[in-house]
């Protein structure tokens, strides 16, 4: 028995220090290395493996490229992809994604996704060419509950909007706030008050980070277009403290 008890001592201790080792290797291998394996799949297979997912690039329904950030795809750091047009991932599908898509003269693009919950195992990304009342929600920053403070995990999804604004300079844009839903003991009033306040907190931040505040103008849509009307879980009420933003010149 004492002979059985030191045996599975051994095997745990060298199972940790393979464990250790895999740590180490992952920390100095550089993105591109981690990445590049992902990029070899070949886009034409017909049959997916598990947690693998086609993501593919398009332009008013013609297959086009652009830069594609993913984040949620490594633990640690966001997958970049430079004039990305149709590959195959393998990404963890019970974990929750922020895909992001960029190029100059195109609608910001941005959605969020938890891989096990697509109807199909395809990423699409689908892009706009600017124009005026263009709109769309970025999903990926989020507020605290209560109060008007960005995320601390919004802060990637809040680069790549500077990013996308650095290289559209002729974009105005409104900034619309949301917050979650009504709880019944305060006013409509209140809530557009309080939407207002994080789109300023947005607004705020850019302008720190160089934009000229010409550019930007606050608005509130309140708790009035909630992604989720009844949400339960934590990630649907982060969905509903959201902003928006509307093209208003280009």
């Amino acid at each position: 028995m004492l002979n059985q008890l030191v045996k599975k001592e051994q095997w745990r201790d060298f199972a940790l220090v393979l464990f250790a080792l895999s740590l180490i290797l992952l920390s100095v291998l550089p993105s591109s290395a981690q990445f590049h394996a992902e990029r070899s799949i070949d886009p034409s297979e017909t049959v997916l493996e598990y947690g693998s997912y086609r993501l593919s690039v398009s332009s008013n329904g013609t297959p086009d490229a652009c830069d594609v950030v993913l984040f949620g795809y490594h633990s640690r750091r966001p997958g970049r992809w430079s004039q990305l047009s149709d590959t195959v991932l393998r990404v963890v599908p019970h974990r929750r994604h922020t895909l992001i898509g960029n190029k100059p003269g195109c609608m910001f693009h941005t959605e969020t996704f938890f891989p096990d919950l697509l109807h199909e195992p395809n990423i699409k990304v689908n892009l706009r060419p600017l124009e005026v009342g263009q709109r769309t929600d970025i999903l990926g920053i989020h507020f605290l509950g209560n109060q008007n403070r960005l995320h601390p995990k919004s802060q990637g999804v809040a680069e790549e909007l500077l990013k996308w604004m650095e290289e559209n300079p002729t974009v105005n844009l409104d900034i619309i706030g949301h917050v979650n839903g009504a709880d019944g003991h305060r006013s409509r009033s209140f809530y557009r008050k309080a939407s207002v306040k994080r789109a300023s907190v947005m607004i705020h931040w850019l302008e720190d980070h160089g934009i000229e505040p010409s550019r930007l103008t606050a608005k509130g849509g309140g708790a009035d277009a909630l992604l989720f009307p009844d949400p339960i879980y934590a990630w649907q009420h982060e969905a509903n403290r959201r902003v928006e933003i509307e093209v208003t010149e280009y």
